[in-house]
């Protein structure tokens, strides 16, 4: 054997040195500015079997969920799904300046938090009650989102697991809630504090 260990030695350190010398050179290298790309990206979707092309618009959608803000009226006493509807409805009909909530009343929903009485204005005009009609049926599609129980509008009991029924004729305006849309949840606990409520 010619070399022996010593020759094996040496060749091993010239591939180990070899192994570090070209990543070391290549990174060495000089470095040039980036080039131009000489053309434009553009986003683009497959079509279908027999589509037309056409042009597609990116659109930005951001993916920050913001709380709801405190909107109209007191959420003292109120129960957390009853704030959430509270909020969500005075972010979406800017026109209602009252919101009712918590108050002595011989049925439970007022006293405990779980109602509240979006107060309609010019509740005795057409667009007054275009108002009340939009927000009723706005809390209705959204029964299930909001956890409600039922609304109450111009004389009309709106359950969400029933049918609607026309009640008794309580006497004037505010009773048979012609004057305000009433809305009832379920509640959902009391708030314990630093909540934030999302649509």
């Amino acid at each position: 054997m010619t070399g022996g260990p010593m020759r094996f030695r040496r060749s091993l350190l010239s591939v180990l040195a070899a192994a570090v010398a070209v990543p070391a050179a290549v990174l060495a290298g000089p470095v040039s500015p980036p080039q131009p790309l000489g053309w434009e990206p553009q986003i683009v979707a497959a079509a279908t079997i027999g589509a037309v092309s056409e042009p597609v618009t990116a659109h930005y959608v951001s993916s920050v969920r913001r709380g709801l803000a405190p909107g109209v009226g007191s959420e003292r006493g109120l129960q957390i799904q009853t704030i959430r509807l509270k909020r969500a409805i005075s972010a979406r009909f800017p026109e209602i300046v009252e919101i009712g909530g918590v108050r002595p009343d011989s049925m439970r929903w007022h006293p405990n938090g779980l109602a509240i009485d979006v107060i309609i204005p010019d509740w005795d005009t057409a667009a007054g009650r275009a108002l009340g009609d939009r927000i009723a049926k706005f809390a209705l599609a959204n029964a299930k989102r909001f956890k409600l129980e039922h609304v109450i509008w111009k004389r009309t009991y709106h359950p969400t697991g029933g049918k609607s029924r026309l009640m008794d004729d309580l006497g004037n305006p505010d009773a048979n809630h012609y004057t305000h849309v009433h809305i009832a949840t379920y509640g959902g606990g009391y708030p314990k504090g630093g909540e934030v409520y999302y649509d």
